[in-house]
């Protein structure tokens, strides 16, 4: 009888792979692609910065204008490509994910429990290292856990829309020189030259 049981067990592990793997093949293709920026859905990210450093008692930058607060020490370079960037390339093929940003930012992460260092320039190589890894939550969810080169800490929740032409991005910044953290929603849209719909069979 246990045998039996166990061999049960087995044919129905078996049989839900399939389903999992179907899964992952339908996030790949919908969240695959170029991403851009929609401005007048996100948070404005100096607005969200400053709200964070008077939250601390601090005093805000005198500086006017947009992107007022990109910048700064290397070690803080995945902070400003995260939060600012219009610009955004998605590109999974499991486990791996590739995040490209502007400038030829590189991120690169998994989902299977390992972790990659990219050094501050975006390179695969060097001496310095940022640490990232994801983690699905559903078929249209991941988060991406990352410690930048400061020691900080950055938590990305990104998550699709149904029709998979809109990407929401919550980002929680949690720099070493801040006493806050900085919440920031970023939407985006899907290129026109890669816009995808994603088929009921795909979830």
């Amino acid at each position: 009888m246990q045998q039996i049981k166990i061999l049960t067990y087995i044919l129905v592990l078996g049989l839900s792979v399939p389903s999992i793997y179907a899964q992952e093949t339908g996030i790949q293709s919908a969240f695959n692609g170029e991403w851009i920026f929609e401005e007048e859905l996100s948070d404005d990210t100096d607005e969200q910065v400053e709200k964070a450093i008077k939250k601390s008692g601090g005093r805000a930058t005198r500086k006017k204008g947009k992107n007022r607060y990109k910048g700064g020490p290397e070690n803080q370079a995945m902070y400003d490509h995260v939060s600012y960037d219009e610009i955004l390339t998605i590109s999974y093929k499991k486990p791996e994910f590739r995040l490209t940003y502007e400038e030829g930012f590189n991120r690169v992460f998994h989902t299977d429990g390992r972790g990659r260092s990219v050094s501050a320039s975006g390179n695969s190589a060097g001496d310095n290292k940022d640490f990232s890894f994801a983690s699905w939550v559903n078929e249209n969810k991941f988060i991406v856990e990352s410690r930048p080169l400061d020691g900080g800490i950055i938590t990305e929740t990104c998550s699709l829309s149904e029709d998979g032409n809109q990407l929401t991005v919550e980002l929680h910044l949690e720099p070493r020189s801040f006493m806050s953290p900085i919440e920031i929603i970023r939407v985006y849209k899907k290129a026109d030259n890669n816009p995808v719909l994603i088929q009921k069979g795909d979830k």
